[in-house]
């Protein structure tokens, strides 16, 4: 997450400072936006100080050009922010979460006059040197090779999403206290997940808890019943639709927005049709009420809310997977993960409201919580980087490398 990762304050990240972001935007580094920010200045200020008092700061000749005659408009905040979080905050080619970062244009600003997404990256200062520089006994940063590099790394931001959640999973004690059977093999099919390879699907079959299509075979007298999962077979079922649900995670880009729950980052960088996880506070409550708490229609809302951002998705509890899963759990508020299909974005009140379709709601995950956990499966060698090519020692002090906020 580079320099612009941010510390956490009572298990919550602060806020990516929008002074900075708008920095960053004008084509200054990070660690300089962190030292004018935190010296004070502001856009306003810089824009109404004499020229003189800007070059004793440090700052460049371009950038006091460019921001006494906006030669060079700022990038736009949806754009920053959202190449800004599908990056990490972190330079595409090194991928290092503690090297400062700036903004880099694939074909200069000067031929392109385009802050299109596709043509911005984000770089360390070192490669961002180098992306303006040409070797002859080394492959250097052209643009096609940059753009190649930084759609790779973004995919692989997701993968390690996904990855992560279903390594989190297999820790003893982890469990799914919900899955929406019904959508979860929806999207089954439409990935091409195979039912057929699940581990003893022909047992599954003849003893009735999946049907020979795959899909999970109906429950028998369900309305006497007080969770899904409740009688014969619930263990082969719960088997069943949790690898079916782990497989379906496997082949979708999820970002995990847990640490990322800012209105000014996850408004732009969200967008209905994303596939989601977060992980919690979450505060469930019955829409609805059943005066046996028998059988389907024990309608409940889930919500998450932190830092002017609401999460939320409508579930029924009778699809619980267990007792302890549907009167512990999924009642008042617990600290449970879950995935969700983004439906709808929207601004309200001073608040980013997000709702979707939750797949599955999950306990004891760890530090899913804590992106850095991507960070440490890369170093772990769980992840490759196919472009090592590109890294060189750095001889500078790490220590010298400063976290925004």
């Amino acid at each position: 997450m580079s320099t612009l990762r941010k510390p956490f304050k009572n298990g919550e990240r602060t806020a990516v400072h929008q002074t900075e972001i708008a920095l960053i935007a004008r084509g200054v580094d990070s660690a300089t936006a962190r030292m004018l920010r935190m010296d004070g200045w502001t856009i306003s200020k810089l824009k109404a100080s004499a020229e003189d008092e800007l070059k004793a700061v440090g700052l460049s000749r371009e950038f006091i050009e460019n921001i006494f005659k906006e030669q060079r408009p700022p990038i736009s905040r949806d754009v920053i922010s959202k190449l800004l979080f599908d990056n990490r905050f972190q330079c595409c080619v090194c991928r290092n979460p503690d090297l400062p970062i700036i903004v880099h244009h694939i074909v200069e600003w000067n031929r392109s006059r385009s802050h299109a997404p596709e043509n911005l990256a984000v770089l360390c200062l070192l490669h961002h040197s180098e992306a303006h520089s040409k070797k002859d006994l080394a492959q250097n940063l052209d643009p096609k090779t940059l753009a190649k590099i930084k759609d790779a790394w973004e995919a692989e931001v997701k993968r390690f999403d996904s990855e992560s959640i279903l390594a989190a999973m297999r820790l003893e004690y982890s469990s799914w206290n919900y899955i929406n059977e019904l959508r979860v093999f929806e999207i089954a099919r439409e990935v091409r997940v195979d039912f057929s390879v699940v581990h003893g699907f022909s047992a599954l079959v003849a003893i009735g808890v999946a049907e020979p299509s795959g899909l999970p075979a109906p429950v028998v007298d369900q309305d006497s019943l007080f969770y899904k999962y409740e009688g014969p077979r619930i263990m082969q079922r719960y088997f069943y639709a949790s690898e079916i649900l782990n497989r379906v995670i496997s082949k979708l880009p999820i970002i995990n927005v847990s640490d990322w729950l800012e209105r000014g980052v996850l408004g732009f960088a969200l967008a209905p049709g994303d596939f989601i996880f977060v992980q919690g506070a979450h505060t469930f409550s019955p829409l609805t009420s059943k005066k046996n708490g028998r059988g389907p229609g024990q309608v409940c809302r889930g919500y998450r809310t932190a830092n002017n951002v609401e999460i939320s998705f409508t579930f029924d509890r009778w699809e619980a997977t267990s007792s302890s899963a549907k009167n512990e759990w999924l009642s008042g508020t617990k600290n449970q993960g879950s995935l969700i299909h983004v439906k709808n974005l929207v601004r309200e009140n001073g608040k980013l409201l997000v709702t979707g379709t939750v797949l599955g709601i999950c306990s004891n995950l760890g530090n899913l919580k804590i992106r850095e956990y991507a960070t440490k499966l890369f170093e772990s060698g769980h992840f490759h980087n196919p472009y090592a090519h590109y890294e060189e020692d750095d001889d500078e002090d790490s220590d010298e490398a400063t976290e925004l906020v």
